[in-house]
Formats: structure tokens, sequence, C-alpha cells
């Protein structure tokens, strides 16, 4: 009997779990204007979207959004902070391993950013993007990573690893970061 229940509760995480996804990818090509009558009638859960990256043969499009996560990182690499939040939106929703909280907007990004720098525990000294993937929804993008770097004042220095997930949105002015992302990872 219990095996039997057992069974019954993971078919119903796994119906529950392919519901969010199709969720999550409707709303994400409703945001883009690109919902499609495949997707609304539950095609596979990423419906229309182009992964590409590292590698792969790039798209015009796709290539614009490498482009411009890359410039953000290297303004990230720099502690460069007014290059790196020219890249981000204004409602940008950040969720980071070191903060036990969401961060909604780019005033309150900024100020901890910022803050974290002056004390020198968020300081750079190099920073690697490793293996990115882009998925295109139309004027919406997913961009997912791995990256290390070495975080810390100059001198103690700690090298780590994480995980990200970028959600970008084409404005007039370019690309802009929507949401961030931010697992740790463990090292290899």
């Amino acid at each position: 009997m219990k095996k039997r229940e057992a069974c019954r509760a993971r078919s119903a995480r796994r119906v529950v779990d392919s519901s969010l996804h199709l969720v999550a990818a409707l709303i994400l090509a409703t945001t883009a204007g690109a919902v499609t009558p495949s997707a609304a009638a539950g095609s596979p859960p990423i419906a229309g979207g182009a992964a590409e990256g590292d590698g792969a043969a790039e798209s015009p499009e796709t290539r614009e959004v490498l482009d411009a996560v890359h410039a953000w990182n290297r303004a990230f690499a720099r502690n460069d902070a007014p290059t790196y939040f020219s890249y981000i939106d204004d409602g940008v929703t950040v969720i980071t391993p070191s903060n036990p909280y969401r961060i909604e907007g780019i005033v309150h990004d900024r100020q901890e950013f910022e803050y974290m720098l002056e004390l020198g525990p968020g300081r750079l000294g190099y920073f690697q993007e490793l293996q990115p993937r882009v998925q295109r929804y139309g004027d919406a993008a997913v961009v997912t990573y791995y990256s290390r770097g070495s975080y810390g004042p100059e001198g103690k220095e700690q090298t780590l690893y994480f995980k990200e997930t970028d959600v970008l949105v084409k404005r007039p002015s370019g690309w802009k970061v929507v949401h961030i992302h931010v697992s740790k990872s463990s090292a290899p």
C-alpha cells in the first residue's frame, strides 16, 4: 500500500513539474510576444526556443544576446559598476547565494553591488564565463552558463564556482537583463 502511494506521489510531482515548465514557457513566450499555437497546445515545454552558444552555429540574433552578456560580464570582471548597470533593466530581479532575499529593482541591486565593492568582498580579481547557452523566444532570451572567478579583497581572493541563468529582453536601447539567478557550484 505504501509503495503504491509513493508511486502516485511521484507521478503527481512529475505532472506538477511538467505543468510548471509549460506555464513558465508560456509566460516567457507571452512576454516576448511569441506564443505559437503549438506552444499553447502543449508541445515541448520550451517550444519555439532556439538554443545556441559555445561552439554552435549561431544566428545573428543569438550573437547579439551573447555579445551583450559577454560585455556585461567583462564590466563585472573590471568592477565597472556604471557599465555593468547599463546592461540591467530597471525592474531587474536578482537571486544570489549570498543573499537570503530576492533583490528587486536596479536601485537595490546597485546599492548592494557598490557597497560590496567598497568593502572588498564583492571585488573581482578575474571572471570566466564558461559554456554559455542561449535560448531565444522572440525579444526574450534565457542565457545559462557556468562561471568561476576570484572574489575578495586584494591578497585575500577566493576562487568560487557558480551556475547562472540570466533572462534578457530586447529593448529599443539593446538587450537588458531582467532576471539574474546565481547558484553556488562545487569546484570541478
